[in-house]
């Protein structure tokens, strides 16, 4: 796997993503970056994933490391939606549609 073009970023974000690189290998990078777009970790677990301390280094190393953030769920998509609409009208949101599917357990 190629490396980043690092050459167009700032010093400071430049040195910081070789720091990173020079602790793992990009394929751990991205591994760690795609769980952090997709939702599978925090903010906060992928920088400690990162070992870095700047919010600003973990944007900028999604943007050159080029990771896409997944298609939306459609259904998802409404369910978030339904569940707003009943916060905003005062009404009581029912337990199916507090959480998303992925996190129910399925007997």
């Amino acid at each position: 796997m190629p490396g980043p073009d690092l050459s167009s970023l700032h010093a400071a974000y430049r040195q910081a993503i070789t720091e990173i690189r020079s602790r793992l290998p990009d394929n751990q990078i991205v591994d760690v970056l795609e769980r952090y777009v997709a939702g599978g970790y925090d903010r906060d677990e992928a920088m400690d994933a990162l070992g870095i301390d700047h919010l600003g280094t973990l944007y900028t190393a999604v943007a050159v490391y080029r990771i896409e953030r997944p298609e939306p769920n459609p259904q998802e998509e409404e369910r978030q939606a339904k569940m707003m609409r009943m916060l905003l009208d005062g009404e009581e949101v029912p337990a199916e549609l507090r959480q998303p599917a992925s996190w129910r357990i399925r007997h």
